[in-house]
C-alpha cells in the first residue's frame, strides 16, 4: 500500500490536492516541498496514438511473411499448404495479442502535476514510468528529452495531451503522452502555466 508523503514546509497553493486523497500510486511518488495542482487518469484505449515506427515496422514484416506464405502455397505439392496457413494464424494471433494487450496501456495510467513536475505512472509496469520537469524538460528510459511543443489530439472534451517526443521509441506507446484527458486543452494550460513551458500548445482537436 501506498503511504502518504508530506509536502512538509512548503506552503500549499490555494487548489492544492490533499497527499491522502492522491489516486492509488501516486501517494509514494510525492516529494519533500511539492504540493499537487491536478491529477488524473486514463481510460480505455488509444489506438491513435500507437507509435508509428513500430506500426511500419510491424508492416514490412506482415509483408515479407505473406509474400513467403503465398510462395509456400504456389508449390507443387499441396499437401504442405496446412503449413502456409499455420503460418498465417500464428502471425495474425501474435500480432492481434500484442496489439490487445499494448493498447491496455492508457488504462494503467494514473498522473499528477505538482509544483515541481508533471509525472505519469504506470500501474502494471513502472519501467514506462516518465515526467516532465520544470521548463518542459522530459525524463524517460534514464535518458533527458529537450521541450518540444504541446500537441493537443482528440476532442476538446477529451484528448491526448502529447509534451516530448523521444526518438528510436521501440514502445507501442512513446512516453510523455497522457491519454484520454478530460478537458485537455485546460489541463495543458494549466501544466503549462505551472512548469513554466515556453513551447507553444499546438490545438489539433476535432
Amino acid at each position: 500500500m501506498d503511504t502518504p508523503v508530506s509536502s512538509s514546509d512548503a506552503p500549499a497553493p490555494p487548489g492544492a490536492i490533499a497527499p491522502e486523497k492522491l489516486y492509488p500510486g501516486l501517494r509514494g511518488q510525492l516529494q519533500k516541498n511539492e504540493h499537487v495542482l491536478w491529477q488524473g487518469r486514463g481510460s480505455g484505449r488509444a489506438l491513435t496514438a500507437f507509435n508509428r515506427a513500430l506500426l511500419i515496422r510491424f508492416g514490412l514484416l506482415a509483408i515479407g511473411a505473406v509474400l513467403l506464405i503465398v510462395l509456400m502455397l504456389d508449390n507443387r505439392n499441396p499437401s504442405y499448404n496446412w503449413v502456409a496457413w499455420l503460418l498465417i494464424t500464428l502471425l495474425v494471433g501474435r500480432v492481434a495479442l500484442f496489439v490487445w494487450q499494448s493498447s491496455a496501456t492508457p488504462s494503467r495510467q494514473v498522473a499528477m502535476l505538482t509544483t515541481q513536475r508533471l509525472v505519469s505512472i504506470d500501474m502494471l509496469r513502472p519501467i514506462t514510468n516518465w515526467q516532465v520537469d520544470l521548463k518542459g524538460e522530459g525524463r524517460a528510459d534514464g535518458k533527458h528529452f529537450a521541450p518540444q511543443p504541446i500537441i493537443i489530439t482528440g476532442t476538446k472534451q477529451r484528448g491526448h495531451i502529447r509534451f516530448n517526443t523521444a526518438p528510436q521509441n521501440t514502445r507501442a506507446y512513446p512516453p510523455f503522452i497522457l491519454f484520454n484527458t478530460e478537458r485537455p486543452l485546460e489541463v495543458a494550460e494549466k501544466i503549462r502555466k505551472a512548469l513554466r513551458i515556453e513551447q507553444p500548445i499546438e490545438d489539433r482537436t476535432k
